[in-house]
């Protein structure tokens, strides 16, 4: 059975934060438990810095190699930090300029005064991008929610994206708008979570909406990664720890706008030309099997014959006014 990204986002942000104190000392336990669950995998330090864009702190870091294969752009899941790519970096750190950030409120980011949008998002990213000149054409690379923020990026900016890796992510027209999640979801989220969150889950319907709105105008390669659980995962091992594992058979909590695997099913017809793999793995592939999310960027690479970026011809994306 397929999970996805909403089910943590929404689990994450209801089921365990509705409960007290004493939850969150059991969940970093489980954490730590599950760790030691996952291969030990190499992996590289991530030295973040901030930046400022828009009156916004924005904390980042970037790799950079003479005559790069490519230029990745890495969009984090929901909640998810920057540092949930350090496995992948270690298998591309030598052959490609890397960029990697955290959206406001997650990390050292700041939350911004103003409501977040698909196109804020976008052009947010964009004149980072512009600010460290980071020339393009990139490559990018979304995990979960953060794989609808780098299609929106590939619909808002087409001629700067050459190609497009989804590890898992969250299906296009999944979630229903906020103001129609039941009572209890919006309290819950209200009371128990950041400004920031709530109006990075609130953008999950519009930005869903945003992109399958315009698909028709991006024709380059993708790939797809989808994450199916093992079978010998099905069998519930403890709320916490199957939250973790991404095992849950959870309620609905009333935010599906349709079932999710016919959202997964309808993607195909969203991307008809894109390529779809799927592997028994939990929802953080890059951090369980991040040699998979590395062969894959690499097919990408392949498919767009992209030429070192410091001989091609693309420039440094220009700041939006």
């Amino acid at each position: 059975m397929p999970r996805y990204a909403i089910f943590r986002t929404f689990l994450f942000s209801t089921t365990l934060l509705l409960t007290s104190s004493f939850t969150s000392t059991c969940l970093a336990q489980e954490i730590e438990q599950a760790a030691s669950d996952v291969k030990t995998t190499p992996s590289v330090s991530l030295n973040s810095q901030l930046t400022e864009i828009e009156s916004v702190m924005v904390e980042f870091a970037e790799q950079r190699v003479a005559n790069a294969q490519a230029t990745i752009i890495f969009e984090n899941g929901l909640l998810l930090d920057l540092t949930t790519w350090k496995a992948v970096a270690a298998g591309l750190k030598q052959c490609c300029n890397l960029f990697f950030y955290n959206r406001p409120g997650v990390g050292r980011s700041t939350a911004g005064s103003s409501d977040i949008s698909p196109e804020s998002e976008s052009q947010r990213l964009q004149r980072l991008l512009a600010q460290r000149e980071l020339s393009g054409p990139y490559i990018l690379v979304g995990h979960s929610l953060g794989g609808q923020y780098a299609q929106a990026y590939a619909m808002r900016y087409p001629e700067q994206v050459d190609g497009l890796v989804l590890v898992d992510a969250l299906p296009l027209g999944v979630a229903k708008p906020y103001h129609e999640f039941p009572w209890f979801t919006r309290v819950g989220l209200w009371i128990f979570t950041s400004q920031a969150a709530r109006q990075e889950i609130a953008n999950i319907e519009p930005l869903g909406k945003y992109v399958m709105e315009r698909t028709s105008v991006y024709h380059k390669p993708i790939i797809r990664i989808v994450a199916q659980s093992p079978v010998q995962q099905h069998k519930p091992q403890g709320l916490i720890k199957d939250l973790l594992r991404g095992v849950i058979y959870a309620e609905d909590f009333g935010v599906w706008a349709i079932d999710p695997e016919v959202a997964e099913e309808r993607m195909s017809t969203f991307y008809p030309h894109a390529e779809k793999r799927t592997m028994p793995a939990n929802h953080r592939i890059q951090e369980q099997y991040p040699e998979v999310v590395i062969e894959t960027i690499f097919s990408v690479i392949e498919k767009t014959k992209v030429t070192p970026t410091s001989s091609n011809n693309a420039s440094i994306p220009r700041q939006e006014k």
